[in-house]
């Protein structure tokens, strides 16, 4: 684990990859678990209403993972990456808030829909980009580091409800989607590499088949 923790200080692109991870555990899908909350409070519908909010996200994940498989090139991956979180994040945001201000679960279905499709877009290109840039006698090591950042999302559901204790819980899934948005914003307008992740990844497979 120290070697994997050594290799994230020496490599920005793959910390920052890890750490994307992290944000979207953490903040990004703590609404699943205050779900419950938006629909019988805040939107006012019952459980088979919960049900088909939850499948629309599923349904828009399941497209993007599909479309992203069938891909055979890497060009294009980190604006790909990054606009996808920033989406995810706005699409988030809007979900809570139009929830609280306009109550309109036809609407809240709509944006379920496109956080399904953008964060299954960022997180997919996070996965496989790991799997391209990490080193073999590297890739057990820091692919264990990135499996942990998987088990925040119960925590990240607990701060969520701590937030919204105080503020609602609207407002505390607002606060996680301005966040994940301002985790890939940041990375990427000082950081060259995550930009040009996709170059980055091409230049790998050649040398990979050069070296073959």
């Amino acid at each position: 684990m120290l070697d994997g923790f050594r290799f994230l200080r020496q490599n920005s692109i793959i910390a920052f990859l890890i750490g994307m991870t992290f944000f979207n555990s953490f903040f990004g899908l703590a609404y699943v678990m205050l779900l419950p909350i938006f629909t019988v409070d805040v939107l006012g519908v019952d459980a088979d209403r919960q049900g088909l909010l939850m499948a629309v996200g599923g349904i828009g994940a399941l497209k993007t993972t599909l479309w992203l498989s069938s891909r055979t090139s890497n060009s294009g991956k980190g604006m790909l990456l990054i606009g996808g979180a920033i989406t995810y994040g706005l699409a988030l945001a809007a979900f809570a808030l139009t929830s609280e201000f306009i109550g309109n679960y036809w609407l809240a279905l709509a944006l379920i829909y496109v956080m399904g499709v953008t964060n299954s877009a960022y997180m997919i290109s996070v996965m496989s980009s790991l799997q391209l840039l990490i080193p073999d006698h590297m890739r057990g090591r820091v692919m264990g580091l990135f499996g942990m950042t998987w088990s925040f999302m119960p925590l990240g559901g607990t701060q969520a409800g701590a937030v919204a204790n105080f503020i609602g819980a609207p407002f505390a899934i607002a606060i996680g989607g301005f966040l994940v948005t301002a985790f890939a914003i940041g990375p990427a307008l000082v950081n060259r590499q995550v930009r040009n992740l996709g170059a980055l990844l091409q230049r790998g497979e050649q040398s990979s088949v050069t070296s073959d």
